[in-house]
């Protein structure tokens, strides 16, 4: 609780570039678990695209949102936008230990036509309540049908709002609805390519 008014830099994000913003804004917010996103193309392609800005927005119902940014070219909609619009449902895969550096290269940006799932070498299998696949490894899922889109600033962002329908938390994970969160051990981005996980549980 110690320190001086003095003891700061300060910023106005007007005066800051867009890249300048994104690097201090994510940067501070942090821990930021990951919504490693699976949503269908028009041609059945599995597209998977990792968000952490990621959050749980209601719990009645349960509604989860993700934020979308725009391409760094500022062309199109990025494909799990456009693929969200267009089929209604998405699964959020929650993100294990060991898929840090598969997830970061599924944030490059890729082709419509190329599947993030083939190229990276991800295995899927069935939903129960929708036609997008979950991912194989990852230790909870959420199937979700589309709530809303929701826009925010110039980009301008799209916050995409997801109505769970059907959960999946691997076997042994919770007790009476609690998960264990050191079995659970999922990872969360800090700032650029970093990734931590998860430390010391501290209970106040």
């Amino acid at each position: 609780m110690d320190g001086s008014t003095e003891d700061f830099d300060h910023f106005d994000l007007a005066s800051l570039t867009r890249p300048e913003r994104y690097k201090i804004l994510t940067g501070a917010v942090i821990p930021r678990p990951i919504a490693f996103v699976t949503s269908l193309g028009p041609n059945g392609l599995v597209n998977a695209a990792p968000f952490s800005q990621f959050v749980i927005l209601a719990v009645d119902p349960g509604l989860l949102g993700f934020s979308v940014g725009p391409r760094n070219d500022g062309s199109h909609p990025k494909d799990t936008l456009a693929n969200v619009r267009a089929s209604e449902e998405f699964v959020i895969n929650m993100v294990p230990e060991g898929w840090e550096d598969a997830v970061q290269k599924a944030s490059d940006e890729h082709p419509a036509d190329v599947s993030e799932v083939d190229l990276l070498g991800f295995k899927t299998f069935a939903s129960t309540k929708i036609k997008t696949p979950r991912l194989l490894g990852s230790k909870i899922q959420f199937e979700c049908v589309l709530d809303q889109i929701v826009n925010f600033g110039n980009a301008p962002n799209h916050l995409v709002v997801g109505k769970v329908v059907a959960m999946h938390v691997q076997s042994g994970l919770t007790q009476d609805c609690k998960i264990d969160p050191k079995a659970y051990s999922p990872i969360a981005r800090i700032g650029g390519r970093n990734y931590v996980r998860l430390g010391d549980v501290v209970k106040a």
